[in-house]
């Protein structure tokens, strides 16, 4: 029996970004930043922890940081994904964790990572962009978009592994969120929703008011 799990969860850093030159190395371990890697130390000691307890537990999964958010993805076994997600749920590194997506699942779409580091480059800039964000902001993001960016992740390279297979980008693979399950909608955006239904309604009220009385006029005139 399939006991495959994926978590999908997002978190806002309790540290300040720096700048330090101790990121993780071409070789995955600490050491000094090379091109497009982390250079915050804080994200640095969190990715190489995250890739050491998840080869000890057989998990794999991707992480995400950029303007102080996190976003996370881990898979594997679903007893001991959602043990990793209670233990995370307490470290006090990050805080507002959310969950976006908890799915069974019946492949995985990082099986060979144990923690693939997804870098802050143009790809996602532009998606953003596109969506109309200035910033990282996955709190406000809808289901669409949260599976667009899943599916952009699987593509890009993880600057902090040298492996020539290891770095290149997998084939992207289906997410297959449940088409059923739906995040929900940001409060800004479910509030412009209500006020054009609100209007779209008074016009359609107004176009029937004016064509009733339309009507009484000639009928009355016959």
């Amino acid at each position: 029996m399939n006991d495959l799990a994926r978590i999908v969860y997002i978190s806002r850093a309790t540290f300040a970004a720096t700048s330090g030159t101790d990121g993780p190395g071409p070789d995955g371990s600490a050491g000094n930043v090379a091109n497009a890697a982390t250079a915050d130390s804080q994200v640095t000691q969190i990715l190489l922890t995250a890739r050491a307890t998840n080869q000890r537990d057989g998990l794999v999964g991707m992480l995400y940081y950029r303007d102080g958010c996190f976003m996370q993805c881990i898979e594997g076994e679903r007893r001991r994904v959602h043990k990793l997600y209670r233990t995370l749920l307490k470290d006090r590194r990050h805080r507002d964790l959310k969950l976006l997506v908890s799915e069974p699942v019946d492949r995985l779409a990082f099986p060979e990572w144990p923690m693939k580091f997804v870098p802050d480059d143009h790809h996602m800039q532009a998606l953003l962009v596109e969506h109309g964000f200035d910033e990282f902001d996955p709190y406000r993001f809808d289901y669409y978009l949260v599976e667009r960016v899943l599916e952009l992740m699987q593509g890009l390279v993880d600057p902090t592994v040298s492996d020539a297979d290891a770095r290149a980008s997998s084939p992207v693979r289906d997410i297959q969120l449940d088409p059923h399950r739906r995040l929900p909608m940001p409060i800004e955006a479910g509030a412009a929703k209500l006020r054009r239904e609100r209007l779209i309604i008074s016009i359609s009220l107004l176009a029937l008011g004016v064509s009733l009385a339309n009507l009484a006029y000639i009928i009355a005139n016959i």
